[in-house]
């Protein structure tokens, strides 16, 4: 399996890349060190991680010592829920460009379809806070007077597009892409681009969650699915409390510590999540896997000198139980929410609380 696939664009993205979300800022630098010199090329970014500041600092210490140059790395950021309306679109690109000490980026992707949280009247950028507050604070978080998120229900990701479109032309962004969109929102962009098609589909999915249908349909139209919590995001915010998905995924066992993904581990002389990211691999995919343990950062990398067999993707087949781990069901009120179709059907709109968030912290 090849180590890039190439984009509709003829851009060529590195299948596996290291995923920064969750990544602590004063743990990112390190993280982002280590991964280049072990291969990584793809780095995934946000403005509401909180720490591109950090990765624009590593990337400059590693073009300076010439560990590698710039054209050859592929960067990934994302547009903020809060800035959908077109007039914020290219000043949140901006300030990504500014933290990351960059002019141009690889891919730029829709993080959201829904404008939620956001009131749709400034651009919110990441001085202002990536935390939940009152909308009078101007936080990428803003909440309304009751503690419920703010929701821009004017706001529409098509006339998003077209504005993310104009950065392509201007030669901030390579390519334009998507996140967290279902496959009905992802047609409606393929239908209504005037410019540029998507390149790339970033959406949770691992052992729990194949998403064939998804990832058939991105490669019937020349998409890169691309994976995010590709190892099942055992660290997430809210595994314990706080969302509706909290607790142990429904086979009961987190993806890496699933038993037959062990036995498969072992059988190959592997660690569990070299075996879920060479399935990603031969699922055809692509995907960004986040660590900020050096160790770990370096072990995932070594997925390109073995393969599974057709009996160990048999076993991962039959894991595929549709456990979705965010959802971010506070963000539901709006009518460009994705995943309508996973909420309990008795689900009451509820506040944002700790670890209830996408990318908030408090």
């Amino acid at each position: 399996m090849d180590f890039y696939t190439t984009l509709n664009n003829g851009t060529k993205m590195p299948r596996l890349g290291l995923g920064t979300w969750k990544a602590p800022a004063e743990k990112t630098k390190e993280a982002i060190l280590t991964a280049v010199k072990a291969g990584y090329r793809l780095i995934d970014c946000a403005n509401d991680y909180d720490n591109e500041h950090v990765i624009g600092e590593a990337l400059q210490e590693l073009f300076a010592a010439g560990v590698v140059k710039r054209e050859e790395l592929f960067i990934q950021a994302k547009l903020w829920n809060s800035n959908h309306r077109p007039e914020h679109v290219k000043p949140d690109l901006m300030k990504t460009l500014e933290d990351l000490q960059l002019d141009y980026i690889d891919s730029f992707v829709i993080h959201w379809p829904q404008a939620v949280p956001s009131t749709g009247k400034i651009c919110t950028l990441r001085p202002n806070g990536c935390f939940p507050a009152h909308h009078s604070k101007a936080s990428m978080f803003p909440l309304n007077d009751e503690g419920y998120y703010c929701a821009d229900m004017e706001s529409h990701y098509v006339e998003t597009w077209a504005a993310m479109e104009d950065l392509v032309d201007q030669g901030l962004t390579k390519t334009i892409g998507l996140s967290n969109f279902n496959k009905r929102q992802v047609e409606e962009v393929l239908l209504t681009a005037k410019k540029y098609k998507p390149a790339v589909l970033q959406n949770e999915s691992h052992p729990y969650l194949h998403e064939k249908d998804l990832r058939d349909y991105c490669q019937i139209h020349n998409i890169a699915f691309q994976a995010y919590s590709a190892l099942g995001s055992a660290d997430r915010p809210w595994r314990l409390t706080g969302s509706i998905t909290s607790g142990a995924p429904k086979t009961g066992h987190e993806v890496l510590s699933h038993p037959d993904i062990v036995k498969i581990g072992e059988k190959h002389g592997k660690t569990t999540a070299n075996v879920v990211l060479r399935w990603h691999i031969q699922m055809r995919g692509t995907l960004c896997c986040k660590s900020v343990t050096p160790s770990r950062i370096v072990d995932n990398f070594k997925v390109w000198d073995f393969k599974l067999d057709s009996d160990d993707m048999a076993i991962i087949d039959k894991m595929n139980v549709g456990w979705r781990h965010l959802l971010w069901a506070e963000t539901s009120m709006h009518p460009d929410y994705p995943f309508k179709d996973s909420l309990p059907w008795d689900y009451k709109l509820q506040k944002p609380g700790v670890g209830a968030t996408a990318g908030a912290k408090a």
